[in-house]
């Protein structure tokens, strides 16, 4: 065989070879598939539906997500602040096994124990059962750690991630409450007010520490978690938005429950709704 007869045999070998290659392969690659479900905290009943070849880009995700919602609410403004409240929104991972499924179930455990422990306790007893029934009216997911607000990526950011598996985007309209919960005789929502802050809102609940309150874990509406200083020495006034959670640490725990206020904290910055 001369050269040039070799080379073409070769190539087109090579090309037969790439060819079962791609035919055996391509089928893997578009299988996968990301699955968003959109949900709005109007009611946890109403969702909606996305699925994206391959993995969508946060940005595409926030498009679609809003696209949805808003044509759900033709009596908003057009520009879509007047319809998401952006600094509530979170991308959640809704697989079946993840880590905020781990921890709630770790900490419903040591509130069942912290329960008959404190038994005898009227109203440390009714604290921990209220807290325990927020947290098993809660929905939890793990929350990803992407921003989130339209305007964000229409400024043309070069922070746009690629995201994938079953996700839930949460994109809810503008609470006007704030929870507080924790160490109070009931956990509750109180009318979310701009002048208020950590302490304002602990003078209207009900709280159980007897010793006084220090510092209280806020899990802002965006998932982050921050500590306020709220006793009359360290005070300093921070901002609290609507739709936060302030968690109001127990005092006097079991040595083997020691990492329960933290846990519970950790859990809050994954609450979906």
């Amino acid at each position: 065989m001369n050269p040039s007869s070799f080379f073409r045999s070769f190539m087109l070998g090579r090309v037969a070879l790439l060819a079962l290659s791609l035919f055996s392969f391509s089928p893997i690659v578009f299988a996968q598939q990301t699955t968003v479900s959109v949900v709005t905290n109007d009611s946890a009943e109403k969702t909606y539906s996305v699925v994206f070849d391959g993995r969508p880009r946060v940005s595409q995700v926030v498009e679609q997500g809003l696209t949805l919602v808003t044509q759900e609410r033709p009596n908003k403004l057009a520009h879509a602040a007047d319809v998401i409240y952006w600094q509530g929104a979170g991308l959640f991972d809704s697989s079946a096994s993840n880590d905020s499924d781990v921890l709630l179930a770790d900490i419903t455990t040591k509130l069942t124990t912290l329960a008959e422990r404190w038994q005898d306790d009227e109203d440390k007893l009714s604290a921990v059962n209220a807290l325990s029934e927020f947290l098993a009216s809660s929905i939890f997911q793990t929350r990803i750690a992407v921003e989130l607000d339209q305007d964000f990526y229409l400024a043309g950011s070069n922070v746009n991630p690629l995201v994938k598996g079953e996700l839930t985007l949460l994109l809810p309209p503008r609470p006007n409450h704030v929870w507080v919960i924790g160490a109070v005789e009931k956990a509750n929502d109180t009318d979310f007010s701009p002048r208020h802050i950590a302490g304002d809102y602990l003078k209207l609940a009900e709280t159980l520490n007897t010793f006084g309150i220090n510092d209280v874990s806020v899990i802002q509406p965006g998932g982050v978690l921050e500590t306020h200083h709220v006793a009359y020495w360290n005070e300093i006034p921070k901002n609290i938005a609507p739709g936060a959670v302030i968690f109001v640490p127990f005092q006097g725990l079991p040595s083997a429950l020691a990492s329960l206020n933290r846990d519970i904290a950790r859990l809050l910055q994954h609450r979906v709704m």
